[in-house]
């Protein structure tokens, strides 16, 4: 058996089903290898970058860990920014680079790097195997390094003989019997946290953080026991149902105004954030007012997060979803819960800011904003949304309102432009039943929308809407608010992606106006029986300025 497939053997035993990747040269052992091993499917993509945020989406939703592999020299270094995705996510992505064989080392191989250094400073491990009976037993390392403790992404770099070398019959490695556990609340925190719940009354408020996603039933217990308002953050939105009469919406970057006017306000004694790292795109530029005279309450799962960015009065490590279990056990030992004069108010609070909301799309008139209100508004009720990063990103933290069986996922600590293409395709994957919709621009359909041609030969509905205003929108009125100028090369002639879609024989739609954006168009687009993608081009002037003015005073320097 050659050393290269003993270690996929090892991966397929623990429940890996996918290496997403590029074949060439140097990594072309362990893609023949696949040939044997069925229960392994190859996702091959057009470009290293893009399989690595393929990946990252696949074990964000499944939890699985996945396989991403790219060639020597340029192959591994087109990996190095969706591993460092996969780190500041916390996701145990297995990245594979190849290497020139072990005994041509240094010599000027063709495509050579050493490229463990360079994943290093964005992995929780990075090596080089340099022997092929160690092959098996570096794979079994590199996994349970990146499931445990706080998951991660890890990497090795295979010489192309080592993959090769036939090590005979052997033994798989096996795992550590006792997994890791985590560690339970303390129980004099955990009361006095609940003292500081209860002393709150009804004058709390919670933030959720993408973290809160892995609890999103304990956190809606939990919210509708206290009364509380619910504000997410831009990776949070979603963790709580935003048509719900709690809910505030996103706080942070395109935050809509009713939240972060409510948690910057005096009108609560307690903030409670859950599962949030606190980052600047998370607290409109680390917001001062967010815990100014308030008790703080914060709880996530690793450690690192409690009191980075802000210093929290009751820092919990631990799971949130047991947390706020215990949390809601202990208020309804204490008789407290919502009343029904409380039930009452927010009901009619939530219709009217409905009816504001309502009469203020009805005067709309057709832009980027008026497109994803009405694509929010009509895609079915388990769709998940996959947003790119760009202008339309910042219409979509404040104008797609989540349902309770939608989710929404967007990559904006570290993904690029483009990783929201590739990204649907690894989600579809995860989740072959649920309806998956990218909202990209025509930037990053420029950069990685031929990841479109993989849903195509995979066989993956996706429905990519391309909003195209032919401009780098987001730099463009980035500059303009900045700087009130900038280069004509931010624009450019418009290109028909429609038409680039059906060169590509893609099922293809051009929309220009409201009318061509209803419920039946967008029932069309997910219609069942389709064994492919359809690319929808939205065009838009995009004259209109984006909510992105924090983002600009932080480039400016306005909040030092």
């Amino acid at each position: 058996m050659r050393a290269i497939e003993a270690g996929l053997r090892f991966l397929i035993k623990q429940g890996v089903k996918y290496i997403f990747g590029i074949p060439a040269g140097s990594i072309n052992a362990l893609y023949d290898c696949l040939y044997d091993l069925p229960e392994l499917q190859a996702v091959v993509a057009k470009h290293e970058t893009s399989s690595g945020y393929m990946a990252a989406a696949y074990t964000r939703i499944t939890g699985i860990p996945s396989v991403c592999v790219g060639s020597s020299g340029p192959g591994a270094t087109n990996l190095v920014t969706p591993a460092a995705n996969a780190w500041k996510e916390k996701l145990p992505v297995i990245f594979i680079s190849g290497s020139v064989p072990s005994s041509k080392l240094g010599k000027g191989g063709a495509q050579e790097l050493r490229a463990d250094p360079i994943f290093a400073p964005v992995t929780k491990l990075s090596r080089m195997v340099m022997n092929a009976e160690e092959l098996p037993a570096a794979i079994a390392e590199a996994y349970w390094t990146a499931i445990s403790g706080v998951p991660g992404p890890v990497h090795l770099s295979i010489p192309i003989d080592l993959q090769m070398t036939d090590i005979g019959e052997m033994e798989l490695p096996e795992l550590p019997l006792i997994q890791e556990q985590m560690a339970l609340v303390d129980k004099t925190l955990m009361e006095a946290t609940l003292g500081a719940v209860l002393q709150a009354g009804e004058r709390g408020a919670i933030l959720l953080g993408h973290g809160a996603k892995s609890a999103q039933a304990d956190v809606l217990a939990f919210a509708e026991r206290t009364g509380w308002m619910v504000a997410t953050t831009p990776r949070g939105k979603g963790a709580f149902p935003e048509d719900h009469p709690q809910s505030l919406g996103v706080y942070g970057l395109s935050g809509n105004d009713k939240a972060i006017e409510f948690l910057n306000s005096d009108g609560h004694k307690l903030i409670m954030v859950l599962g949030s790292s606190l980052g600047e795109l998370a607290t409109c530029n680390w917001e001062a007012r967010l815990t100014a005279g308030k008790q703080f309450v914060h709880i996530d799962y690793d450690e690192r997060e409690l009191g980075r960015c802000y210093e929290a009065d009751f820092a919990l490590h631990g799971e949130i979803a047991p947390v706020l279990r215990q949390l809601s056990a202990g208020l309804a030992q204490a008789g407290s819960g919502l009343t029904a004069e409380r039930k009452m108010l927010l009901e009619q609070l939530h219709l009217a800011r409905l009816e504001a909301a309502a009469d203020a799309s009805a005067m709309e008139t057709w832009n980027t904003r008026t497109a994803i209100r009405l694509l929010g508004a009509n895609a079915p009720d388990q769709t998940r949304f996959y947003i790119d990063i760009g202008e339309f990103m910042t219409y979509s933290i404040q104008n797609l309102l989540i349902r309770e069986q939608q989710q929404f996922d967007i990559n904006i600590n570290f993904g690029g432009m483009g990783s929201g293409i590739a990204g649907s395709l690894g989600a579809k994957l995860a989740e072959p039943e649920r309806p998956v919709m990218c909202i990209t621009g025509d930037g990053c359909f420029f950069m990685h929308g031929l990841e479109v041609m993989t849903a195509k030969e995979y066989g993956l509905p996706i429905v990519f809407v391309v909003i195209n205003n032919a401009r780098l929108g987001m730099v463009y009125h980035g500059h303009m608010l900045q700087y009130e100028r900038c280069l004509s090369d931010f624009s450019q002639q418009r290109v028909s992606i429609a038409a680039v879609a059906q060169s590509l024989g893609i099922r293809h739609v051009q929309v220009e106006s409201a009318e061509q954006l209803q419920a039946k168009h967008v029932q069309q687009w997910f219609a069942e029986g389709q064994s492919g993608p359809i690319v929808v081009e939205v065009v838009v002037d995009g004259n209109e300025i984006p909510p992105m003015g924090e983002r600009v005073k932080f480039l400016q320097g306005a909040t030092y």
